[in-house]
């Protein structure tokens, strides 16, 4: 059997993450941080279970209190659990054949693919628990919804020193249990990071003290052959984005793509806020507004409606409203600002 540093490399970085791992979960059940249950609001506000008075918001990605005071003492250490309100996420109910669930995160990636304007790798989402319905099919309901809105809530309760923390859709008008989307163990993550260090320093001290040089010298030179490797691709990655810059079409599109509002979003708001008695003939959408026109029973309420909603404001008529004869109620066109961050506490 022929060996060589590389693969010899790549044996001992598998036992050190392995050993790491164990050795960070072993803590982690060890500390058993304690359980902190928060749901946000549709008005952004962060608020403790069974406490509505301990309520603080997302500023400038920090958490503080009404006053203005960080909110890191009530989350500093605690294994946080947050449900966020229906209004962030895409629901689906799905159903497949009982088989599926050999494979079932690559099925509902695919079915992600499908119905949300985001590809997978962009996408934090989870199912319901899947419950049969005859005939060997099972049925549950996916929420999905974009990176760009669940990180920065993520990062936020990981900078004020929680230990690990959990995100779930919370679905309307359902007595089941909220969908997780998203976890992150912070503390866990960082214990392995540092037990991966102490292993590789102690394995370096243990070949050399050992006598066994040439074979430490070569280990650590493997390693530091891949690092530098690593940090010179990522360099050249940055040095071609920075000189391509804004022109670059497909850096154009992303980044309008990420400062628009999603469009599926703001049509799904729509239909909540909107009582029935109200039919929209026309939705367009341009510079960071909207602009809906149609017929309703009483239009003067619906200004005050879209302002209440966190994902508009500004909102005011366009034109005069009228009434004709043969309509059941004012024709209406009301223009409002659209908030493309909905959903990151800003």
């Amino acid at each position: 059997m022929k060996l060589d540093s590389e693969s010899v490399r790549q044996a001992f970085d598998r036992w050190i993450a392995t050993t790491a791992a164990v050795v960070a979960e072993a803590g982690d059940a060890v500390a058993k941080p304690r359980h902190t249950a928060i749901a946000m609001a549709a008005d952004g506000t962060y608020e403790l279970a069974g406490d509505p008075t301990r309520a603080f918001r997302l500023v400038d990605g920090a958490f503080v209190d009404g006053d203005g005071r960080s909110a890191e003492d009530l989350l500093r250490d605690s294994r946080v659990t947050v449900d966020l309100p229906p209004g962030m996420f895409l629901f689906r109910e799905l159903d497949f054949p009982a088989k599926a669930l050999d494979f079932l995160d690559g099925v509902l990636r695919a079915q992600i693919d499908r119905f949300t304007p985001w590809a997978p790798a962009q996408v934090a989402f989870g199912h319901s628990a899947p419950l049969p319905v005859g005939h060997d099919r099972i049925k549950l309901t996916i929420a999905a919804a974009p990176l760009v809105q669940i990180m920065p809530i993520v990062r936020a309760f990981g900078a004020a020193g929680a230990n690990a923390v959990v995100v779930a859709a919370r679905r309307e008008d359902d007595a089941g249990a909220p969908i997780v989307v998203h976890e992150s163990a912070f503390r866990r993550d960082q214990a392995t990071a540092r037990a991966q260090g102490l292993l590789k320093k102690a394995l370096v001290s243990a070949l050399a003290f050992a006598g066994l040089s040439a074979a430490a010298s070569g280990l650590v030179g493997a390693w530091l052959d891949s690092s530098a490797e690593t940090i010179a691709s990522e360099t050249r990655q940055w040095r071609q984005a920075q000189m391509s810059g804004a022109r670059d079409p497909d850096i154009m599109l992303h980044k309008k793509k990420a400062d628009a509002p999603l469009t599926v979003l703001v049509i799904d708001q729509l239909a909540r806020i909107l009582p029935d008695d109200t039919f929209l003939r026309e939705v367009t959408f341009g510079e960071g507004k909207m602009e809906i026109a149609g017929v309703s029973a009483d239009a003067t309420r619906l200004i005050g409606m879209l302002e209440r909603a966190p994902m508009f404001s500004r909102a005011t008529f366009s034109a005069p409203t009228t009434h004709a004869p043969n309509e059941p109620g004012d024709q209406f066109h009301i223009q409002a600002q659209v908030s493309a961050r909905y959903g990151q506490g800003e």
